[in-house]
């Protein structure tokens, strides 16, 4: 199969996907909760209505020969595309698995080091940033903005303080929350994280403006 047939398979079939879980997703409330937030099927819908305008979008492009893709005509898959594909979907699985029995909040981290680490050959700052501040900006949209609770299998009692933190109808309820290590952990780490790459980036503009000196 070459990698012309490949795309315009493909999204199709993703097309085809989308459509279904929009139609299943439908049969719950899409809309807005007054009082609650979004509906149980407005996250999976709208984000299946995303994917079918960007699957249509690809047809078009597929149709109009604009892409690399759309007019190769090389084999779709090589050996070392098979073994990325593979350890993709392995890890993918993995997180699955991990997350029916531990929980999101530890099988997102361990998904992310693993990917980024191994697979990605990423250094170990951006790294651990990502391992750290991904799940606490998931939480923070997921439970938090749009009160959605996502599975947390046997921790699920170590995020109470969490909850009191979200809960909070004082300063004071807020100040004892944050004593818990379940939510000063996290907080701290993510203001770690955003001071190194801060100091990263204005690190980097100073010896960038030292060296244009010394060359003038």
């Amino acid at each position: 199969m070459t990698v012309r047939t490949a795309e315009i398979l493909f999204a199709v079939i993703l097309a085809l996907c989308s459509i279904g879980l929009m139609v299943k997703s439908a049969e719950l409330n899409i809309g807005w909760i007054e009082g609650r937030g979004p509906g149980s099927g407005a996250w999976p819908f709208w984000l299946s209505t995303g994917m079918l305008l960007c699957c249509l979008w690809t047809i078009v492009r597929w149709f109009r020969k604009v892409t690399p893709e759309s007019v190769s005509e090389e084999p779709y898959i090589s050996a070392e595309t098979a073994m990325v594909v593979g350890t993709s979907a392995f890890s993918i699985l993995a997180l699955l698995v991990i997350t029916q029995f531990a929980g999101i909040y530890i099988a997102l981290p361990v998904f992310l080091f693993f990917y980024l680490k191994f697979v990605g050959h990423h250094s170990w700052a951006l790294t651990l940033t990502l391992v750290i501040c991904v799940p606490v900006f998931i939480f923070c949209l997921f439970e938090w903005a749009l009160k959605i609770p996502l599975p947390k299998a046997f921790t699920e009692e170590g995020f109470y303080p969490v909850y009191d933190l979200i809960y909070a109808q004082s300063g004071g309820e807020r100040v004892s929350a944050l004593k818990a290590p379940v939510v000063g952990l996290p907080v701290l780490s993510v203001l770690i994280a955003i001071a190194y790459w801060l100091w990263y980036m204005m690190s980097g503009k100073s010896k960038k403006i030292t060296s244009t000196v010394e060359g003038s």
